[in-house]
């Protein structure tokens, strides 16, 4: 989709999140791509790395549905509007506490005749305020947080692969990989790179024991517990069902706690979901008719439930907005278990991710430096296979 509307190079190009569904090796390529097109783009990103890349001009939707355009990236809209929403705050409060001085001085003045000129003296400088122009409260976008909860944490290894080899097939010409030999607990922090079809995806699979290797064994502490995502977990959702009917249904004996099962009341699971931001009407609606990243929340909370000691996210900023991708970010490092993360939002690798693993060639190897350095390793990496392509035909 994505060749089709670059073929033709339009005088005008729409992009809404392009990126969701890159490997991070198509994201530099789109990236770099568009930093030199030179005619008029227009993009939605939650992606802030890919919006310092590429974005010239910034327009940012208000809480009271206004456009305002800052010059620069994503980065500097960051710092600019920080900068003056200061200055709108300094000026919003040394306005108010001037008509408020005069207000109070008018209210002394009483109904003495000498003190009236001077009372409507007063009152003719807030008219002229009020005329020019008041200076707006600073009204902050709304910030959402949540939490996953934490399990008491199991002794390593939690999980090892020992010589593991698979294939779909089952046939060893199709391997994806082969003699994986790895542990995990409840401190890693990984994130899983790599093109698409290398078998991110699967690897994943083969964690959460939905698939079996074809070779080999993973061995699992039988106390173990996963909170996973995917690209596909809306699926599990009853569209038609309100969150709160959703949530009772599939849990009508209760749910794992730290201090171990726990009945649950309405009250219980309205807590539950206010946790992950669904909240008032939101837990009574059909959710066909929520967003997807309103989604994304119900299947976070259905995530926790477990009381999972590790999670597995594949994808999860596909939906999200940058607020939520933050919220993730902090979410994420205020768990306590392990972390196995596919994800081609550069931003949020970098915040939680403390080990890279690269997949391909049938294989997992640790990368040494920094997500970052795996980006530039990745741009260099396309330029040569671009130099290569053009030089055998001539194209200069």
């Amino acid at each position: 989709a994505l060749a089709q509307a670059l073929f033709v190079r339009p005088m005008l190009l729409v992009l809404d999140e392009p990126t969701n569904h890159l490997d991070l090796g198509a994201c530099v390529w789109l990236e770099d791509y568009l930093s030199k097109w030179d005619s008029i783009l227009i993009l939605t990103s939650h992606s802030a790395d890919f919006l310092n890349g590429v974005c010239s001009k910034i327009y940012h939707l208000t809480v009271d549905n206004t456009l305002q355009m800052y010059g620069g990236n994503y980065g500097s809209y960051v710092k600019t509007r920080q900068e003056n929403e200061v200055n709108q705050g300094k000026k919003y409060d040394k306005e108010q506490d001037d008509i408020k001085h005069l207000q109070e001085f008018i209210r002394s003045c009483g109904t003495y005749s000498n003190m009236v000129k001077q009372a409507q003296s007063k009152q003719k400088i807030i008219d002229k305020m009020v005329e020019a122009g008041l200076t707006s409260k600073v009204v902050a976008d709304p910030v959402f947080r949540f939490y996953f909860p934490n399990s008491a944490k199991l002794p390593p290894p939690v999980l090892a692969f020992q010589e593991v080899s698979f294939a779909y097939s089952g046939k060893k010409e199709d391997y994806l990989y082969t003699g994986l030999d790895f542990g995990l607990d409840c401190d890693s922090r990984i994130a899983l790179v790599g093109p698409n079809g290398a078998g991110k995806s699967t690897l994943l699979k083969l964690i959460s024991l939905d698939i079996e290797p074809t070779e080999g064994e993973i061995r699992r502490n039988a106390h173990l517990r996963i909170g996973r995502y995917n690209q596909h977990s809306e699926d599990v959702l009853d569209l038609e069902k309100n969150p709160l009917d959703f949530m009772r249904d599939l849990h009508p004996e209760g749910i794992i706690t730290s201090d171990g099962h726990k009945k649950m009341d309405v009250q219980d699971w309205r807590g539950k979901l206010g946790i992950f931001g669904v909240t008032g009407e939101k837990q009574t609606l059909p959710m066909k008719t929520m967003s997807p990243g309103f989604r994304a929340r119900v299947v976070f909370c259905l995530m926790s439930l477990r009381n999972p000691h590790m999670l597995l996210l594949d994808e999860p900023t596909n939906p999200l907005d940058m607020d939520m991708i933050d919220s993730l970010a902090l979410a994420i490092k205020k768990f306590t278990g392990g972390l196995v993360l596919v994800s081609h939002d550069f931003r949020l690798l970098e915040q939680v991710a403390e080990e890279i693993w690269v997949c391909d060639n049938k294989s997992i190897t640790p990368w040494k430096g920094s997500i970052q350095s795996y980006k530039n390793h990745l741009r260099k990496q396309m330029e040569q296979q671009a130099g290569k392509m053009f030089s055998g035909t001539g194209v200069q």
